[in-house]
């Protein structure tokens, strides 16, 4: 991370823009699971942090359910790809969130499959024999590479993406909290 300092300040306009990419990414990220079942032809249901089957259905082939597994993070690389375009091509910082939340997004799923039930792309990893954290961590090195290239570029210190990390994480968790104990389907 560069150590010069950005004038970019940490406001309420910030966080408030930090709230709103883990909302709206995690929205995109299982609207996109939902809407690929749903176009393979089954009944599914959706919720702030999971998308699946309406109960008593199964997939009628495999490849359906590692479709619907990959197309929520394929979904937030592109989005990591985008934002990152977006921020170097226009230099605003206020998209900078959308970039961060995408690759938080993407390590906090990698590390809970790596001690627990394996989730999205590790559950394709496995599928596909090539270990279960193989995807995972190449989807993680990759937005990881997007997020500390802008940060490069756009000289962010070290002290704003470790706000931004805390700030982000807290908005990670009060949305998954949020959905487990108040929303779960």
């Amino acid at each position: 991370m560069v150590l010069h300092q950005n004038t970019y300040p940490i406001n309420l306009r910030y966080v408030l823009i930090a709230l709103a990419a883990v909302l709206l990414t995690f929205v995109l990220h299982e609207s996109t699971h939902y809407l690929t079942g749903k176009l393979l032809g089954y009944d599914m249901w959706m919720n702030l942090n999971a998308a699946g089957l309406v109960d008593g259905q199964s997939y009628s082939q495999e490849w359906h359910n590692q479709l619907v597994s990959i197309a929520g993070p394929i979904i937030t690389v592109l989005q990591g790809i985008a934002i990152f375009i977006i921020i170097n091509k226009t230099k605003n910082l206020n998209w900078y969130p959308f970039l961060f939340v995408a690759v938080l997004m993407r390590i906090f799923a990698s590390a809970i499959s790596a001690i627990s039930v394996p989730n999205d792309e590790a559950r394709v990893s496995e599928w596909l024999g090539i270990g279960k954290m193989t995807l995972p961590i190449v989807v993680s090195l990759f937005l990881v590479y997007l997020l500390v290239r802008t940060s490069r570029e756009q000289k962010i210190n070290l002290k704003f993406n470790a706000l931004s990390f805390v700030i982000l994480s807290i908005g990670i968790t009060t949305l998954i909290y949020t959905n487990q104990y108040f929303i779960n389907q």
